[in-house]
């Protein structure tokens, strides 16, 4: 990650190109964000971008837990990925209440969340699945 620019490589793939196309997605939005705030344009930004990202989570969360079920991924194991989105989710919202309540003081620290949190579960959770998700996009893509 050069100058807080993520960029993709194949290290992140979860061997899923249609997960690995919406991670692409989730990281051109951390991207974004996190570039306007090196042009000095994160107040003016950040209800939209943080809303942008949580839209698209929420997609993104329900494609790939389908996608787990799809491929047989252990029950016990996909309940503890679940409840990692929910969390996940709610850390979002809690750095939009503080950028409600502390401003342009809590940008720095929301974009570097953003980019730590979305690296962290590509390479540490998502990367569980993906030996169980390899090789089966068509057949996802058909029932989705």
């Amino acid at each position: 990650m050069k100058s807080g620019k993520i960029t993709w490589c194949a290290e992140f793939s979860v061997q899923s190109e249609y997960i690995d196309r919406q991670h692409q997605n989730l990281i051109a939005i951390v991207n974004d964000f996190n570039q306007a705030l090196t042009r000095g344009e994160g107040a003016k930004i950040t209800y939209a971008i943080l809303n942008r990202l949580v839209l698209y989570a929420e997609t993104h969360f329900r494609d790939e837990e389908k996608l787990m079920q799809m491929a047989r991924f252990p029950p016990d194991q996909l309940n503890t990925h679940i409840k990692e989105h929910v969390k996940l989710t709610e850390e979002i919202f809690h750095h939009c209440e503080n950028w409600s309540t502390y401003g342009k003081e809590s940008l720095p620290g929301i974009g570097k969340f953003l980019a730590a949190w979305l690296l962290g579960h590509i390479l540490k959770s998502d990367m569980k699945y993906s030996k169980y998700v390899a090789k089966i996009d068509d057949k996802f893509l058909s029932v989705k």
